[in-house]
């Protein structure tokens, strides 16, 4: 895998990520959609925290500390009101975890990319690094595209391509 691939997808998706929260309040971030789904906050609370793990497989120290983002870990898990982060706090991580990462993205290596991955999300007993990290630009803009679809629910318009 040439490293330039898995960081042009961080490109695009830290763009459509920033258009999609643009206008969207914290209060509006907690609305959990009915019958079922996560709120913009668990989302992008979800995003950032696979960032900032995703930083320590390219071999860099993590942002922030891995207990900070504890409440974004679980799938579909309601983050309550008393719990979430602040929607402007979580984008500012967003944001500064954009840099880091594709350091560490311009410095891996096509030979360090097939290394093993130290995990595994699917079991996979020949995953490497790069394969993971295939795995993690897809994850990415599935809930990139979430928060589109919430935008909507929300009310609003689509942020990428109008009403």
């Amino acid at each position: 895998m040439d490293p330039k691939t898995p960081q042009h997808q961080f490109g695009v998706t830290h763009f459509v990520v920033q258009r999609n929260m643009v206008g969207i309040s914290h209060e509006e971030s907690l609305v959990q959609p009915q019958a079922a789904g996560s709120s913009v906050n668990w989302v992008l609370g979800h995003i950032v925290r696979t960032r900032n793990h995703t930083l320590r497989l390219l071999g860099a120290e993590p942002l922030y500390p891995d207990d900070m983002f504890s409440a974004y870990g679980e799938r579909d898990t309601p983050v309550g009101e008393d719990e979430a982060l602040p929607v402007a706090h979580l984008l500012d991580c967003f944001d500064a975890l954009q840099a880091p990462l594709m350091e560490g993205l311009g410095a891996a290596t096509a030979d360090a990319l097939n290394e093993p991955a130290p995990f595994s999300p699917t079991g996979d007993p020949d995953e490497t690094i790069g394969s993971l990290l295939a795995g993690t630009t897809f994850h990415e803009a599935y809930h990139a595209g979430q928060l589109g679809l919430l935008r909507r629910v929300l009310g609003m318009d689509g942020a990428l391509y109008g009403p």
